[in-house]
């Protein structure tokens, strides 16, 4: 045993034990310490595993889901929050009763039928017979990332944007807000696509445009921190320089024309620079443009992590839902680690942070307004930051602002899915507490009726979170250790998985974008 395999040890030892209807497929389940092999379901039965929110866990062989008294019942084995086999019920007359309020998260291998909310807290796993067969050549280049959004363009549906990326639970629910670049409006009515293309269950509080009337030669943009200014007068810099020199040809429109590197081959947090230069405005603020998407880079580890996790995986998606505060924060850390898009403004010779652009995602390209500080220069030079290989930039610009705004808010006003009209849907995305649970291959069109009489600049605001599907082929790659090294160690976890990333980056993004559960 190598000097290191002690840390180890201790850090597993961290990991688990801190502090319109769809259907469903969920997977094959086993007790994490396996105590009692012979106690346990076989891969054949129908199990269920409830984790509840007192770190309890319930292997049930056999139940039902009673919504009218929100209940599950069944019959298994119990066991307490460091996994002591505590009770064993065996047969339909003495079965547990399993409050809906008492559970945190849910694993399963069996099609059910829509069971209510119990679906937005379920880990659902994919076997063998339904992963195409580019996820099984290359199961890190899946597709997944979150609700999919369309909008006609020209005539033609397009993909614009994808809602609440790094919303990977419901402990990281969050509000998301996309610009819809220039999409078709017909008269009063603005038409969004809602899909569920990955192997994913989404769960959305709503889906609502924030709309701003159109002024002749301004635009309305948003920042990080969800404010939006109306601008004027946009100008591509002068020169743009990353370490494969001007880079101006690329960045200089909104037109899938993208600049991005390929990840160091050493460590996949190595940071590269992009300096441009600007004519100073003659007048009032500005603020520098950005259009991005991220590369597959954090896909690629978040699926890594998930298989490295393997059978303990809902466990620690469980210890996040019940608030574990040191486990949410090493999850975190991963992932400021490799950063955002970093801002800085050169005043007087010196580099100052203006701030940060870390919207995740690997979908759709967005643009972000960071507004800069008024600089008494002749020029102004502005530096971004990142981690090589992660980001993908469309269009790099600086604007004037013309001062803030404030969005009108659309509710959707009708919901239709193979042409028949949803109401219980439409429902769902009046009312936060209810949300809208999709499943692969789900569908939706949604309707907005659009005020007065005259254009709008439109974006999109969504909330929620979504539930990664586990393969089965990612069980095969179960290492405990190595995913506790991960959280703990980051750093040094992604030195380490450099070597199989640069394997499948050159075809990740092909595979990627092939491997989707559902094309458009």
């Amino acid at each position: 045993m190598n000097r290191l395999d002690p840390i180890l040890i201790i850090l597993l030892f961290l990991l688990l034990t801190d502090g319109c209807a769809p259907t469903r497929l969920n997977r094959t389940v086993y007790d994490p310490k396996k105590q009692d092999q012979s106690e346990l379901p076989t891969v054949e039965d129908h199990i269920i595993k409830i984790h509840q929110k007192d770190g309890g866990l319930y292997i049930l062989k056999e139940w039902t889901y009673d919504s009218a008294n929100k209940v599950v019942t069944g019959y298994g084995l119990r066991y307490s929050p460091n996994r002591k086999l505590l009770e064993k019920r065996s047969g339909t007359s003495d079965q547990y009763r399993i409050s809906y309020a008492d559970i945190s998260l849910i694993e399963t291998n069996k099609i059910e039928h829509d069971s209510g909310n119990l679906l937005a807290i379920s880990i659902i796993g994919v076997p063998f017979a339904i992963v195409s067969i580019i996820c099984l050549t290359d199961p890190k280049a899946c597709f997944g990332s979150c609700p999919t959004f369309y909008a006609r363009k020209n005539g033609d549906w397009k993909m614009m944007a994808e809602g609440f990326s790094s919303s990977i639970s419901s402990a990281f629910e969050k509000t998301d807000v996309d610009m819809l670049y220039g999409i078709d409006q017909n008269a009063d009515e603005v038409n969004i696509k809602l899909t569920n293309e990955a192997l994913e269950t989404h769960v959305i509080r709503y889906v609502d445009l924030l709309a701003f009337p159109e002024e002749p030669g301004e635009m309305v943009f948003a920042t990080e921190e969800g404010e939006f200014y109306r601008t004027t007068g946009t100008q591509v810099p002068s020169s743009c320089m990353a370490d494969e020199g001007d880079i101006t040809p690329l960045i200089q429109a909104v037109d899938q024309q993208e600049r991005y590197s390929l990840a160091d081959e050493n460590n996949l947090a190595e940071r590269e620079e992009i300096i441009m230069r600007f004519a100073a405005p003659k007048q009032g603020e500005s603020g520098l443009l950005i259009s991005s998407r991220q590369s597959l880079l954090t896909t690629f580890l978040f699926y890594q992590l998930i298989a490295f996790s393997g059978k303990h995986y809902g466990d620690m998606v469980s210890k996040v839902e019940n608030q574990n505060k040191p486990l949410s924060r090493r999850i975190a850390r991963m992932w400021d680690k490799l950063g955002g898009i970093e801002v800085f403004i050169q005043t007087n010779g010196r580099w100052e942070k203006v701030d940060e652009i870390n919207e995740m995602g690997p979908i759709a390209s967005d643009t972000h307004l960071v507004k800069l500080p008024a600089v008494q220069q002749d020029s102004i030079v502005v530096k971004l930051r990142q981690t090589k290989g992660l980001w993908r930039l469309d269009y790099l610009a600086l604007t004037q602002l013309v001062g803030p705004e404030t969005p009108i808010r659309i509710e959707p006003a009708q919901v239709t899915s193979n042409d028949s009209i949803c109401t219980d849907v439409l429902r769902t995305l009046h009312n936060s507490h209810e949300p809208l649970i999709t499943l692969p291959g789900d569908q939706y069109e949604i309707s907005y009726q659009l005020p007065g009489d005259c254009n709008y600049q439109l974006f999109l605001e969504t909330k929620g979170y979504y539930l990664e599907w586990m393969r089965e082929n990612w069980l095969q790659e179960e290492a405990p250790l190595k995913a506790a090294l991960a959280l703990q160690f980051p750093g040094l976890f992604f030195r380490k998985a450099a070597p199989a990333f640069k394997l499948a980056e050159p075809q990740m993004e092909e595979l990627f974008w092939n491997s989707r559960y559902v094309k458009q």
